[in-house]
Parts: C-alpha cells; structure tokens; sequence
C-alpha cells in the first residue's frame, strides 16, 4: 500500500521521508531490504534517509537490527490523534452506543489515497471478552463490516482496485471470494448497512452504519461488535437503530447533514 502514495516524478527527499514515516503506519517493524521493497527505492537511499530521521527521534532501531518507529514519532502521532476534530466530536457518542449496548463502539474512518480504513477511536465495554484491534493501523477494505460498510459507497473504479488488491482474510488469511463480496455490497448498498461474522476476529459480530460528508463522499461509519455468545439477532436490531442515530448526529456535529 505505501508505494502507491508517490508517483514517479515523486523524487525528492521530503517526499521520500514522508512515505517511509507513513510507511510505519502499515507496520512498525521494518528490515532495510523490505522497506526499499516496499517503497520501490533504492536501498542505499532507504538506508540514507532513515539516518536522517533517527537523530530527530522519528526512527529507531532495535535489537534485532530492525528500523521502528521512534518516540517522537509516537508522541506526535498520538497528540495529533488525541485532538483529531472528529475523534473528540465522536468520543460521546461513542461511549453513548457503548453504554447502551455494554460492547465495544468503534469510530472507523477511510484512507482513501490508501484505499484503507483504520480505527480511528474505540469505546471499550467492561467485559473481559471483548474486540481488540489496534488504532490507526490500516486494514482492508474488502472484509468484515467495518470495511465493507465503507467500499459499498465508493466509486465503481475504486471497488476495483480495492477488489483488485486481492487481500486475505485478516484473520486466517483464506482468499477474498469475488461473487460473494459483489453480492455483499449490493445488500449493504440496499440496506444501508453492513453485517458480519468472524471475519476479522474468531467469534465477532459486527454491524456498522456508514458516515457521509456534505457532497455524499462515504468517509467511514460507526459499529459495534458483539462476540458470539452474547449476540441476540434481536438486540442487533436494537443495535441498528442505536448506530443509526448516532451516526445522523455525528453527522450534524461535524456539518455533513
């Protein structure tokens, strides 16, 4: 996915130090060769500019010999997190859903340049089981609610390509079936809404409601995820109406109405 962020002409040094930082969004742990790999450059150049940014503390470098993350990159990544606007206008409403369903509420956003979504906020439940997932860490759109409630919305060529990236399953890597996604996101794009089972975490519910901005552009959606032993296919209902509303007012908080 990072290489897609530059075009050819893409050659100089800020542009290539910004796709190695973004880089570290995808995976934090990185050996040399696979990351000028990944970013299709040369490694000697890799090599040059992760120099660059280790004393500045936006890389790092562990025992094994792998290039990480460093902690400056960490502190303004999560200070820009924390103060996102639509975090801090979603974090009510978030732990609203969360309250009045007693699971987990997550806000998901589109990377669209990425053809991506990431967890972008989550209110967790008290419950010992409950849907882990790591925030910011981009995630296919073609599986599970969270995704699917998303590329359901998007432009025809774009559900190419995402189709056409051809990702495994997250969870136990079997490949993505064609038809059956097509015929999903006909459903969702009727219904308004996505449904899935134990497709990006073993036993998971999820259902999620997509968020639009004011042109119509699909920019993520709210959801709530159950585990199997607590779902009830009459609470998922009572779940929709939830997100539903929620999503209508998220929508008028940040002026998408």
């Amino acid at each position: 996915m990072v290489s897609k962020l530059a075009s050819p002409a893409d050659t100089g040094t800020v542009n290539r130090v910004l796709r190695i930082l973004v880089a570290f969004a995808a995976r934090d742990r990185w050996p040399l060769n696979e990351l000028a790999r990944e970013l299709d450059l040369p490694r000697a150049s890799v090599h040059r500019l992760l120099k660059l940014c280790r004393p500045l503390g936006f890389v790092d470098q562990d025992a094994e010999g792998l290039y990480t993350p460093g902690i400056e990159l960490y502190r303004v990544a999560g200070r820009l997190s924390a103060e996102m606007p639509i975090n801090r206008l979603a974090a009510p409403l978030l732990q609203g859903l969360r309250d009045a369903t007693d699971e987990t509420a997550m806000l998901v956003l589109l990377s669209r340049q990425e053809l991506g979504i990431f967890m972008s906020d989550i209110a967790w439940p008290s419950h010992p089981l409950r849907y882990t997932v790591p925030l910011n860490q981009l995630q296919p759109l073609t599986w599970g609610a969270a995704g699917r409630s998303v590329l359901a919305f998007m432009e025809p060529q774009e559900i190419e390509q995402a189709i056409a990236q051809a990702a495994t399953s997250p969870l136990n890597g079997r490949p993505l079936d064609v038809p059956e996604l097509r015929q999903t996101l006909q459903r969702i794009r009727e219904q308004g809404y996505a449904t899935s089972y134990a497709e990006r975490a073993p036993d998971m519910h999820g259902i999620a409601v997509p968020l639009f901005d004011r042109g119509g552009q699909v920019r993520g959606n709210l959801m709530v995820t159950v585990p199997h032993f607590r779902y009830d296919e009459k609470k998922q209902r009572e779940h929709l109406a939830l997100l539903r509303t929620a999503a209508s007012e998220l929508a008028r908080r940040l002026g998408w109405s």
